[in-house]
């Protein structure tokens, strides 16, 4: 394993149960903290797997941090409480990062829902790591074209040609063509501009 954590609360009972809990298992205890805004401090400086919260705690603070971690994918987040009311349940459902637990915690079930949610954050990161990719072809590719369109207007030539030479000078430069089709652009802006 060796997932590290943080935990959250102002209960220091909480905190001794979550770590007799989770240590054993292999996970590495990163800290404590008694606030949403220590908890994000906490969370930015330490980089944990996850965050295991206490309810107990205010919530408004709280719920600000905790949508500040799944906005960013910080980590993921397991609340823990004695009850489950219509913020918390709001919270869970729009949220990419964040589970639930109740109290009293039961060792086994707690530490499945550890692992679910580590393996759900895991397929998280790979799935928005994916989706920056494909946004970041598709602009290459909308780039490309906006350059091949440029070439084919001021050379008179087709498109074919036109991608030729973006590939050529690619291959000449050792640039990316979305690099020498931003370089094609930006000399035609400049060009437009005289």
């Amino acid at each position: 394993m060796g997932e590290k954590y943080i935990v959250a609360t102002l209960n220091t009972p909480f905190h001794i149960e979550i770590r007799n809990i989770l240590n054993p298992q292999g996970y590495i205890h990163g800290g404590n903290c008694d606030g949403g805004v220590s908890l994000l401090r906490l969370v930015r400086s330490y980089n944990p797997d996850f965050v295991v919260v206490d309810m107990n705690m205010q919530w408004r603070e709280l719920k600000q941090t905790i949508e500040t971690i799944d906005e960013e994918m910080l980590c993921f987040c397991i609340l823990v409480g004695d009850y489950k009311n219509v913020e918390i349940t709001s919270l869970i459902e729009n949220s990419m990062v964040v589970s639930f637990c109740y109290k009293p915690l039961n060792r086994e079930m707690f530490i499945n829902s550890v692992e679910m949610a580590s393996i759900s954050f895991i397929r998280l990161i790979k799935l928005d790591k994916k989706l920056k990719e494909a946004k970041e072809d598709l602009h290459s590719k909308k780039l490309i074209e906006r350059a091949k369109y440029i070439l084919m207007e001021k050379e008179s030539i087709s498109e074919n040609d036109a991608y030729s030479i973006i590939r050529k000078k690619s291959m000449d430069t050792r640039l990316s063509m979305k690099q020498v089709a931003e370089d094609i652009i930006l000399s035609h802006k400049i060009s437009e501009r005289k």
